[in-house]
């Protein structure tokens, strides 16, 4: 018995450690909580290798209107408030920064690959997408001769993810 009550309050510190970044955003998505962790496995065959779930980031370190989690290796960043003008500035900004994007169609209301064209191993590629007023940009690491891997990986998270944004 004496074993039981510090182990159920470590489960339920545990929790709410978990919790508090999702009722900072009450009343809407976070990047965490749109994720199905098992469809997301079974969708890009990927691994929790740590098994740890997705893990939310710390609210501190991330600006307001943004939540960030990390789950497969891949790096989910949902934006709220976002506006068709804000989203194509951004996109903009990517491209006079030397990074190529593709447009990408039946993606919410537009979305976009990015990728560092340089080669080497450890660049980024990902998709960004809006929907309605978030802004879900999903971000994977790999090689410049594994890009169109990781684009069908990143794809395949957002078309499980983006549903849950409207």
């Amino acid at each position: 018995m004496h074993r039981t009550i510090p182990k159920t309050l470590g489960v339920a510190a545990m929790l709410i450690a978990l919790a508090s970044p999702l009722m900072a955003q009450a009343g809407g998505p976070t990047a965490c909580s749109i994720i199905n962790a098992e469809e997301l496995k079974r969708l890009t065959g990927l691994k929790d290798v740590l098994r740890q779930g997705p893990v939310a980031a710390d609210p501190s370190e991330v600006p307001k209107g943004v939540t960030e989690c990390e789950y497969l290796g891949l790096s989910f960043s949902l934006t709220t408030g976002m506006t068709r003008e804000w989203f194509d500035r951004t996109r903009q900004s990517q491209i006079k920064q030397g990074t190529k994007v593709e447009p990408v169609s039946g993606l919410g209301d537009e979305a976009y690959y990015w990728w560092d064209p340089r080669p080497g191993t450890y660049r980024q590629v990902g998709i960004a997408l809006r929907s309605g007023s978030y802004r879900l940009a999903i971000m994977d690491m790999a090689s410049s001769d594994s890009i169109q891997a990781a684009k069908a990986t990143v794809l395949k998270a957002a078309q499980d993810t983006a549903p849950k944004l409207r």
